[in-house]
């Protein structure tokens, strides 16, 4: 083989590694509310997980805690609901202050939250 073609080889396999090589996007981003699922959002299976991992954290909405009410209960989180506190918190509208207070949630994660506060904010 010529240096010619070795070179081209070469380049050629440089060039191919780079246009293959790892490519990372967030699903959400690229197909926003197409992959969530909101008609079976209940209070155990989609609501209580995203309190859990955003709000029932070490010094936030937990008992003694510095969040407006104890998250951890059921009866604790109703009150925010329904004076409307929650949803403007986690959609971040109105007068409550934006939660979670490091970001905002996942716009699968208030779809989820509001479509269980509109429906009744049952217990289910």
């Amino acid at each position: 083989m010529d240096r010619g073609t070795l070179i081209f080889c070469i380049g050629a396999i440089a060039m191919t590694s780079l246009c293959t090589g790892c490519y990372y996007d967030i699903e959400e981003d690229l197909y926003p509310m197409n992959f969530c699922d909101t008609t079976a959002t209940g209070y155990a299976n989609s609501v209580r997980p995203i309190i859990e991992g955003n709000c029932t954290i070490s010094g936030c909405h937990v008992q003694g805690g510095t969040g407006t009410g104890d998250f951890t209960t059921f009866s604790g989180l109703q009150s925010q609901v329904t004076n409307g506190a929650l949803l403007q918190a986690v959609q971040q509208t109105g007068g409550a202050a934006y939660m979670p207070p490091n970001g905002k949630l996942t716009d699968c994660e208030i779809a989820k939250i509001t479509v269980w506060v509109n429906g009744g904010a049952q217990q289910n």
